[in-house]
């Protein structure tokens, strides 16, 4: 969907025209000056009762008063001091589910009239272009249906806003949303593929290929290097698998002495049986949304590069299948790690943790002031958050703030656990340093205290686990039932700000 600026709604036609009215408005100035008979049927609504404004209230008309649109649609915003970025995302949301539904081909948004709260012009800009993106992604490559038997969405949104000086401003941040979606989009592709396609072979393809589209540099680490620098917790979690794991590293941008190196890294099995500890049948098919972590470090690398940052940030992705082929690891087995360190596998499904380690300890060859990782890591994740927030875990108080900040921001919301080191306890191994499980509770912060272990020391680090939030099980009014992407914007959001000095405690 191609979102078009407008200062003035013109005489050129549209399906729809969408316009924002607030809760209890008596009289919507900008309606009345734009379609005022539509302005007093509203009134007389409101008056009846039929339409208060309140968030996500719908009143449309077919009655116009300069055909300019066929249909003109009022969605309630709420209170005005009230709304937010996260509300408007889902209005923004409702009305593509509505143009969808309508079959329309072109709607019209009178973006003047959902500034509210602390929302500026490009706040509302970015959001509309956004979710226009967002809300009408669909996975369809494997569906045989007709063309015209699939859901149709417009292919332009126009976005008027009163002052033409602003437009010019607007540009850039239309510009970028769409970059953004295109990104998230590009994330949610990858991640819907299922496992007998999107292995660790087809991710190595793919991380190739993005880096010669976007200028990025790639390197792999396949089954001879892995086995030469000792990655043996990435090793012993493929031994299941046909296909050779690798470990992805993807390279924006040059060393910045002011700014510092920023690593992210990302979870990829993907598939997971859960190995010898096997899962139960019921949603299993669901375990090719493993790889969540690492696709999100992967699109960012390439969204990087399309907003031409000036950070310099390395994306590696450990790639595996957790499979009961050939010779799996077993519950017992002992490791030592990349980094010296010896971890007893008392449950084989716990294998994100593994690949996670050898490449955080990695990281140091990079000499990053920062790591933050994303992994589909714990189902207590998902059972304590849903699908609403993950959990953030690290070792610097002010870089979780601000990944908070922008989750805030951008829809992706975080919500910090603890990492005291009382739970060091539940980790300590029988017959080696460490065990992959602990014991049985708070498992979301004692995976992450298994990571800790591994974190290059002094470096801050933050762990985003997102089992929840990776993909959904429903249709949403973002993102269609599967994956949603999650971790692109908020890692866009907050690498597009980066400050080295604000940001990190050290």
């Amino acid at each position: 969907m191609k979102t078009v600026l407008v200062s003035k709604q013109g005489n050129a036609k549209t399906d729809i025209l969408f316009v924002g009215v607030f809760k209890d408005e008596k009289k919507p100035g900008a309606i009345k000056k734009t379609e005022p008979l539509f302005a007093r049927i509203l009134e007389a609504a409101a008056k009846k009762g039929r339409f208060s404004g309140k968030s996500q209230e719908v009143f449309a008309s077919f009655q116009t008063s300069y055909r300019r649109a066929s249909e003109v649609v009022a969605i309630g915003l709420g209170d005005k001091k009230d709304l937010k970025a996260v509300t408007l995302r889902k209005i923004a949301g409702k009305i593509i589910e509505i143009a969808s539904a309508r079959k329309a081909s072109k709607i019209r948004v009178m973006a003047d009239t959902f500034l509210g709260g602390a929302l500026e012009a490009r706040d509302v800009a970015a959001i509309f272009t956004e979710l226009a993106g967002l809300a009408a992604y669909r996975f369809f490559r494997y569906k045989t249906k007709k063309k015209d038997e699939l859901p149709k969405f417009p292919e332009t949104m126009e976005l008027v806003f009163d002052d033409q000086k602003a437009l010019k401003e607007l540009k850039p941040v239309v510009s970028r949303a769409e970059m953004i979606a295109k990104s998230v989009a590009y994330a949610r592709d990858l991640n819907n593929e299922p496992g007998n396609v999107m292995n660790s072979s087809r991710l190595v393809e793919e991380s190739r290929s993005l880096a010669k589209e976007k200028g990025l540099k790639c390197t792999v680490l396949g089954l001879p290097e892995l086995k030469k620098l000792g990655m043996n917790g990435l090793l012993a979690v493929n031994q299941g698998s046909v296909t050779p794991p690798a470990l992805i590293i993807l390279e924006h941008g040059e060393e910045h002495k002011a700014k510092g190196t920023v690593c992210l890294v990302g979870k990829g099995v993907t598939f997971d049986t859960g190995g010898i500890s096997i899962k139960p049948s019921k949603g299993m098919e669901e375990m090719k949304f493993d790889k969540s972590g690492a696709i999100a470090v992967i699109a960012t690398l390439g969204l990087l590069a399309d907003l031409k940052s000036p950070l310099h940030v390395v994306g590696l992705a450990p790639c595996v299948e957790n499979n009961v082929a050939n010779d799996p690891q077993r519950p017992g087995d002992i490791i030592r790690m990349y980094n010296g360190k010896t971890v007893e596998v008392v449950n084989t499904d716990a294998e994100g943790r593994l690949i996670l380690a050898d490449a955080l300890s990695y990281c140091e060859k990079f000499k990053p002031v920062a790591i933050i990782d994303a992994a589909t890591l714990t189902g207590l994740c998902h059972y304590t958050f849903g699908d609403k927030a993950c959990a953030i875990l690290g070792t610097d108080q002010k870089l979780i703030d601000v990944i908070r900040e922008a989750g805030e921001k951008t829809g992706e919301r975080c919500w910090q656990l603890p990492l005291w080191d009382d739970y060091a306890d539940a980790i300590k191994g029988n017959h080696s340093d460490i065990n992959n499980t602990g014991d049985g509770y708070a498992g979301t912060i004692t995976a992450t205290m298994f990571l800790k272990e591994f974190v290059p020391a002094k470096v801050p680090w933050i762990h985003l686990d997102i089992a929840g939030t990776a993909y959904t099980a429903k249709n949403r009014y973002d993102c269609p039932k599967g994956a949603t992407g999650f971790g692109v914007r908020l890692f866009a959001e907050l690498l597009s700000n980066w400050n080295r000095e604000n940001y990190l405690s050290v």
